[in-house]
Order: C-alpha cells, then sequence, then structure tokens
C-alpha cells in the first residue's frame, strides 16, 4: 500500500469510530426533548453504548453454594446487560466486617456506581456505609427480612437508596410438609445462629406456626460451626426431627447437623438443594440463581435511571420441594400421597 492510500484508510477508520463516538454521545444525551413511545421505541441505546464504563461492586457474604448460586444469576443479567461488575466474598469469621469494609473503599475510593449485597449479614454491614455515598444505590439479594434488618421502609415503597429480593421462607409450607410426612410429631428440634437478625425472625416464624400444630419448638443457639455438632447431639433425645433455620451460618455448616441425624436415624429438613444431597429427608428450596438473576435485572434498570427507592423488593416465595430417597429408605419412609407429582427425588451427594 503507497502512503496516499495508508492515509486514506487511517482517515476512514478515524471517521468511523467518530461516527459511532457521537451516536453514544447523542444516545445518551438527558437534555433531549422527551421522546414518544415509537421514538423512544427507535432511539433506545445500544447497551454498550449506555453501559460503557460502568461498574457493580458484586459483595456476598460468604463462599456457600447458595449465596453462590446468586452470584451466578446476577452475574449473568449482568452480563446480559453489557454492565461490567467486580465481586468481593468475605472470609470467615470475619466476613460481615469484611464485607464493611469492601464499601468503605468504595466510599472512599469512589469506585462503582451501583452495589449489589449478597445475604443478610453482608447488606447489613454494607448499606449504612455506601448509604452515605450520594447517589449510589444499594440492590440486595437472598435478604429474609429487609424492613427488620433496616434496609428498606417497607417492601412496597423502599423510601431509600435501596432495594433488592428478599426470600420471604415460606415457614408456614415448610412446616405443614414436616407433618405431612411425620403425622405425629410432638416435638421439633432447630439449630440457629444466634447473631443472625434472619434466624431471629425464622425462628419466631417457626414457633408461632408450630404452636398451632401442637409441635413443641427445641431450639438451640449457636455462635461458632464448633458448637453445632455438639448442640445437633444433645438434641437427639429431646426430638423426633430437626429443621434447618435458612440463616447463612448454620447453611454453610449444615454437615455438622446433618452427619449427627444421620448416626441418630433422626429425619432432618432443610432448606436448600446442598443440604438435601447432603442427608436431609426433604426440604422447599428456593432457585437461588434465578433469585440472583432478578436482582441482576433490578440493578440494570437502576443504572438506567429507575429509583430504588421507587423500586418495590421483591418478595420472593416460590420453592421446590426436594425428597433424598436415599434417607427415604434409610428411615423406612415413603413419599406421602400429597407429594408424589410434585417432590423432585435426589441422591445422596455428601455436597458440603
Amino acid at each position: 500500500m503507497n502512503s496516499k492510500l495508508r492515509i486514506k484508510a487511517v482517515l476512514l477508520a478515524a471517521a468511523v469510530m467518530l461516527s459511532a463516538l457521537c451516536s453514544c454521545s447523542m444516545k445518551l444525551s438527558v437534555d433531549e426533548p422527551e421522546e414518544t413511545a415509537e421514538e423512544e421505541a427507535v432511539s433506545q441505546p445500544d447497551e454498550s453504548c449506555l453501559m460503557s464504563g460502568t461498574t457493580v461492586s458484586i459483595i456476598q457474604y460468604i463462599d456457600y453454594s447458595s449465596l453462590n448460586e446468586c452470584c451466578e444469576g446476577v452475574k449473568k443479567a449482568l452480563d446480559a446487560a453489557g454492565i461490567g461488575y467486580e465481586v468481593t466474598v468475605g472470609q470467615e469469621p470475619d466476613a460481615a466486617e469484611e464485607c464493611g469494609q469492601k464499601a468503605r473503599d468504595i466510599v472512599t475510593n469512589g469506585s462503582c456506581d451501583l452495589v449489589i449485597a449478597i445475604g443478610t449479614p453482608c447488606a447489613e454491614s454494607v448499606f449504612p456505609i455506601i448509604s452515605s455515598a450520594a447517589g449510589v444505590p444499594v440492590v440486595f439479594c437472598a435478604v429474609t427480612d429487609p424492613v427488620g434488618a433496616g434496609l428498606v421502609q417497607s417492601a412496597a415503597e423502599p423510601g431509600v437508596n435501596c432495594t433488592g429480593v428478599a426470600t420471604a421462607f415460606n415457614i408456614n409450607e415448610q412446616l405443614n410438609m414436616i407433618n405431612t410426612f411425620q403425622p405425629s410429631i410432638t416435638r421439633l428440634g432447630v439449630i440457629y445462629t444466634s447473631s443472625e437478625q434472619n434466624a431471629q425472625v425464622q425462628l419466631k416464624g417457626l414457633r408461632k406456626a408450630s404452636e398451632k400444630l401442637g409441635i413443641t419448638v427445641f431450639a438451640e443457639p449457636v455462635d461458632s460451626p464448633a458448637e453445632m455438632s455438639e448442640k445437633a447431639q444433645e438434641l437427639m433425645g429431646k426430638v423426633e426431627a430437626v429443621v434447618i433455620l435458612p440463616d447463612n451460618m448454620t447453611s454453610k455448616n449444615s454437615w455438622n447437623i446433618t452427619s449427627r441425624t444421620i448416626a441418630g436415624e433422626m429425619p432432618l429438613y432443610g432448606v436448600n438443594l446442598t443440604q438435601v444431597k447432603e442427608g436431609a429427608l426433604a426440604g422447599y428450596c428456593y432457585d437461588f440463581e434465578a433469585l440472583g438473576e432478578k436482582a441482576g435485572r433490578q440493578a440494570a434498570e437502576i443504572l438506567h435511571g429507575e429509583s430504588a427507592a421507587d423500586t418495590p423488593v421483591i418478595m420472593e416465595n416460590e420453592c421446590k420441594l426436594y425428597v433424598n430417597k436415599d434417607r427415604l429408605k434409610d428411615l423406612n419412609m415413603t413419599i406421602p400421597d400429597e407429594y408424589k407429582a410434585s417432590a423432585a427425588e435426589v441422591t445422596t451427594s455428601y455436597e458440603k
């Protein structure tokens, strides 16, 4: 190629790049007159233009299957929207503090446009810090009681720069399932993390629902994973079944409970698929990746201009019943007729 042709090629490439940049710039203008619905449909900005340079900070409480699945769902939604992100995962035993430190770093450095907090303890640590940074919204995922946790004023009208997806776990549904598998049960054990606000909420609901069914709840609080095996062993002589609440520490370390109930030939009811595969008899479980996708789509809408304060919290309560057929055989039990059509059967795989 001679010099004149090279110059023409360079000028042509520059013209194409300038045209593209101008196109994005025009589409991103906020000073143009309001468009009609028809005009908006035609000139809707490309995601690649709208989200250029946008960064979301995903902060996850701990490394655990359910929260990992939430994170994967969030990333899937953000990828589809062309939004950049970074991921931080807290490490035990100071996971909540690590989440808070990441939030402080964000406030200091101004390093992102939106924060997604996965897990109640994470959201509780992150939101008060991020809320001090004007214009940085927070979207939470896998939070049981966002109002009680101080994240929003109400689910319908958050009223603050925060919204998200709440896991409104149906205690009544889970308890009715337990009572159907064991119609004569009168004593139910539960181990819960005393420091987690979401566990306190779930325990209160469990006690109330159990009382209506004539079931006495034997609750054992724990402050660390090391206590869980001992507490599970203590329950063996007191109860006819054990249930796990959807709090983070007991969920991640549920094998400490599961192993004791297997040895004691006692039914255990879980709250996620990992626990049922470990050896829980059954449990109503969320699709956590789907929850994460919903949170990720909320984040994309907020970055498009929606107000977090005016975006209602998604109160997710749709769960699927999973039953461990190996444990059914071990305990000489069968799936009740009411659940034969809807329950999904899995085998024990000891996923810890």
